[in-house]
């Protein structure tokens, strides 16, 4: 596991500079984001963590919708250091705090935030039930946990065509988008990203129905999904501790 995670956030370093020249600039990718933001019914003065920040784009969109206060984690040094860049030329350094750390770690206190909220990061971790039930440990009673994510089961065997075809069905239209929405730079990535996906190369992404299961395992009673309109691959979670 330990070499795997190499892999993605060695892959991170290198997206880093163009990140918010590709994928930022992909309309499905900021729809995902504000449903993310307006499932999350944030109000002001609540504590919001952004597991997988990036550079940034989810936890700004917090701060526009509500003065909430915004722990901010990523595991790349690279995408927190444009992120930061972004918080001193806005001077946001009192409203998001930056720390570089991965979802596997998840060093706070317990009943801290009112929610905690990720976008198409979890499906990065290859075991993800120990860090759902350490967000629901995280969250305060009545919290809420939001999952922007891929609706996709990549899991079985590598060999399965049936496995294969389910995969591409979804990469056909993310290709179709990227280059429609951020040219031939962003078409490129999502092209590199989608045998990441195909041969689960630090890519391990479930459907939610299994996400669904997950939480539920984590404790959660409450949970809703959402889908996002015009893209059916792509759906937000909300479970309420």
């Amino acid at each position: 596991m330990k070499k795997q995670n190499t892999v993605t956030k060695n892959w991170f370093k290198d997206w880093s500079n163009e990140y918010d020249s590709t994928l930022g600039k992909v309309r499905r990718h900021h729809k995902l984001l504000d449903l993310v933001v307006e499932s999350s019914e944030v109000k002001d003065g609540d504590i919001v963590l952004d597991i997988g920040c990036g550079t940034g784009l989810l936890s700004l969109k917090f701060l526009e919708k509500a003065d909430c206060l915004i722990y901010s984690i990523d595991s790349s040094p690279e995408m927190l250091g444009m992120f930061k860049k972004k918080i001193d030329k806005f001077n946001l350094s009192e409203k998001i705090f930056c720390k570089l750390e991965d979802a596997e770690s998840l060093d706070f206190e317990d009943k801290k935030f009112d929610i905690i909220a990720s976008t198409v990061t979890l499906h990065h971790v290859k075991n993800k039930l120990p860090v759902i039930k350490k967000i629901f440990e995280l969250l305060k009673p009545g919290g809420r946990f939001v999952l922007g994510d891929i609706d996709v089961d990549t899991t079985g065997n590598l060999e399965n065509p049936e496995r294969m075809l389910r995969i591409l069905d979804f990469l056909k239209e993310e290709f179709i988008l990227a280059l429609k929405e951020g040219g031939v730079k962003a078409f490129s990535r999502m092209y590199d990203n989608g045998k990441k996906h195909i041969l689960n190369d630090g890519e391990f992404c479930v459907s939610f129905k299994q996400w669904r299961e997950i939480c539920k395992k984590a404790g959660f009673e409450k949970i809703r999904v959402k889908p996002l309109p015009e893209f059916k691959w792509f759906k937000v979670l909300v479970a309420v501790k």
